[in-house]
């Protein structure tokens, strides 16, 4: 992009420097009497869309008592089942986890011990 800058790249920088204009005051807010734990909670609709048949991914991160990462989309295929749908979406969610500990590594944040993902479903586990 350095070496061939175009008008619709300073149009896209344009947007992201809007965009943090209008969230200059929001941020993240850690606890220090919370700790550094991380914690997950996950779910899925079966074919939740009438007109698709899609199911909906949902899950949220939290470390310590506060939000880090959520995320609630379509699945791409149609699933033939609840545990199929479901099982999508903790797939989904492990790869976020992956991502948020190896960030969290880079960063200099330890996590001692293992990370739950609260879930509904026995049939997925």
């Amino acid at each position: 992009f350095m070496s061939a800058p175009r008008t619709t790249h300073f149009s896209a920088v344009l947007r992201i420097l809007r965009c943090l204009k209008g969230t200059l005051f929001h941020g993240l807010h850690l606890s220090s009497e919370s700790s550094l734990a991380l914690h997950a909670f996950c779910d899925a609709d079966w074919a939740g869309d009438p007109t698709d048949r899609r199911s909906t991914t949902n899950y949220c991160f939290f470390l310590g008592t506060s939000l880090i990462s959520s995320l609630s989309k379509k699945q791409t295929v149609v699933s033939r089942s609840i545990t199929e749908a479901k099982y999508r979406a903790l797939a989904d969610a492990t790869s976020e986890l992956l991502w948020i500990c190896w960030l969290l590594q880079d960063i200099g944040v330890s996590l001692y011990t293992s990370t739950p993902i609260y879930y509904d479903n026995q049939s997925v586990i």
